[in-house]
């Protein structure tokens, strides 16, 4: 029992780690998207979105299966006590993942002309070049992410993110505001703030690699004979690395596609290259950038859960795996449902108070996102839970399936006048609850889920009590003092109301909350019984 809860407190412990670092990458992220829109304005942001989803696609072909494969062949090793081996395996993963990187890097740096002609919008091809080698160096960084997620050590992938972010923000924000303050093209002030992005990524690479050479874990003795061969290596890499990028890829393929349809739809029923630009950049960028702030939290807990599970199952220990996997879901939800609770109720009062211009469009649609909110983070718990039983294909499919009905979705809806761009939200919630049914439909064939009672009715009951709380609150402050106040009390009183209730209801679990470091002051502090 003493090594059982060791393990839980090492996987939570990553996970605190990492939504600590994604909090953090999360708010840096704001601090540069917020005042970019007020630099480039809707259309501009629309354009450096097209060019961003190009990069997404070619790293996610290139590199996305790489830290989850990785982790939990290290993870397994090292619990077998074989170091040689994983010495062997990361050996292996950067001679064939990096050069895939740099592959990717050329296809999208040299093809970003034809790219652009492809997807009628040519004002994103000087874009797509500044951000093309941001693929190469990604690809360095993913290796040594999953060497050390393998080994539960979230600190590295902390500190890259870290890194990056700052690179972004510092230098992309300065090389965006000083071709702004030189009047060059729109297109122009784009290219340079993704430049941004691409010497963050090249500054990350070069630390998290001395990182590792100067580690003299890395030299540390197999405590094991047992090695498997490099054609076993390859072969075990290759078949987590392709079922795991193919479910991701179908995430990244289907929003470049629903990207590049989603403009060229607009201009198919009247709008202009620029008024589709921008109105998907009031998508992307308002609605969808405050949509993704819980699910990069919640996937921090996706990544770290691979480790545990992966250890749990190679010792057919089910009942560590059943309570790791209710510990994340529970976490998760207790971050995704009153996020979707808070946007629904504040949607218009947080996009006027973040974003320049007019928030009407961006507001509709996140109220619509947030809907979609619970399904996406069940979406990357329970991929990351199948991918570590080792049903790596069933993520693939229902992704697939998932995906194929978001693009028919969108491509009706938004193809409508009287809809146009709202289509696209209602196609992301369509897509990610199909895809939540099938794979918990699924998973529940091989681990015991949580109780439906503890997971979604308790704390949705105080979410209710949370939203009814800021919406009465933002009605009676805003009005006095000013729409940024109003949303600022509104959030901390609503955050005080969700806690309460949360505790009245009992919709906390005291095994969560002592695996976490400091649990059992924590337990105190909250009357935990």
């Amino acid at each position: 029992m003493p090594q059982q809860n060791n393990k839980k407190q090492t996987f939570l412990q990553g996970a605190i780690i990492l939504i600590v670092a994604n909090m953090l990458v999360k708010v840096i992220g704001a601090l540069f998207k917020i005042p970019l829109q007020h630099l480039l304005l809707d259309e501009g942001m629309g354009v450096f979105n097209v060019a961003y989803q190009f990069y997404t696609a070619m790293f996610v072909i290139s590199t996305a299966g790489v830290p989850v494969a990785l982790s939990k062949m290290i993870s397994e090793s090292y619990t077998l006590g074989r170091n040689r081996e994983i010495r062997s395996v990361v050996r292996i993963a950067g001679l064939v993942f990096i050069t895939l990187g740099a592959l990717c890097s050329a296809f999208l740096f040299f093809g970003a002309s034809w790219l652009g002609d492809l997807i009628k919008n040519p004002a994103a091809v000087l874009s797509m070049k500044a951000v093309a080698p941001s693929v190469f160096f990604v690809a360095c960084i993913s290796v040594v992410r999953g060497y050390y997620q393998g080994k539960s050590n979230m600190l590295p992938t902390a500190m890259s993110q870290l890194v990056e972010a700052l690179g972004k923000l510092f230098l992309g924000l300065g090389f965006a505001a000083v071709g702004m303050f030189r009047n060059l093209p729109v297109e122009v002030c784009t290219a340079l703030a993704i430049l941004g992005i691409t010497i963050g990524e090249a500054v990350a690479a070069v630390g998290i690699w001395v990182y590792y050479m100067r580690d003299p874990a890395r030299h540390a003795r197999s405590t094991s004979r047992e090695c498997r061969s490099t054609g076993q290596l390859v072969h075990g890499l290759l078949w987590l690395v392709i079922p795991i990028t193919l479910t991701n890829s179908v995430t990244s393929l289907t929003t470049l596609v629903d990207t590049t349809m989603v403009v060229s739809r607009l201009q198919s029923i009247g709008y202009s290259l620029s008024e589709s630009n921008e109105l998907f950049g009031m998508y992307n960028t308002k609605a969808f950038t405050m949509y993704n702030l819980p699910q990069t939290l919640i996937a921090a807990l996706a990544i770290s859960i691979v480790p545990a599970i992966a250890s749990a199952m190679a010792k057919h220990d089910k009942e560590l795996t059943s309570k790791n996997l209710g510990s994340a879901m529970r976490i998760s939800m207790l971050i995704a449902l009153p996020a979707a609770t808070g946007y629904f109720v504040l949607s218009e009062p947080i996009i006027r108070m973040l974003f320049k211009g007019e928030p009407e469009v961006g507001a509709a649609c996140l109220r619509v996102l947030c809907f979609a909110i619970p399904f996406v983070a069940l979406v990357s718990l329970t991929n990351a839970v199948l991918q570590a039983a080792g049903r790596v294909r069933v993520p693939v499919i229902s992704m697939l399936l998932g995906g194929v009905i978001k693009v028919v979705v969108n491509y009706t809806l938004v193809g409508m006048p009287q809809i146009n761009i709202y289509g696209a939200p209602f196609g992301t919630v369509v897509c990610y609850t199909f895809i939540t049914i099938v794979n918990l439909v699924i998973l529940r064939k091989y681990v015991r889920l949580p109780g439906i009672g503890k997971l979604f009715v308790r704390p949705m009951a105080a979410c209710l009590g949370m939203g009814a709380g800021a919406y009465i609150t933002y009605r009676l402050v805003s009005g006095v003092l000013g729409n940024a106040v109003g949303v600022v009390l509104a959030i901390c009183v609503a955050a005080a109301i969700y806690v309460v209730l949360l505790l009245a209801l009992h919709a906390l679990e005291r095994d969560d909350i002592m695996m976490m470091p400091k649990g059992d002051k924590l337990v105190k502090l909250l009357r935990l019984k």
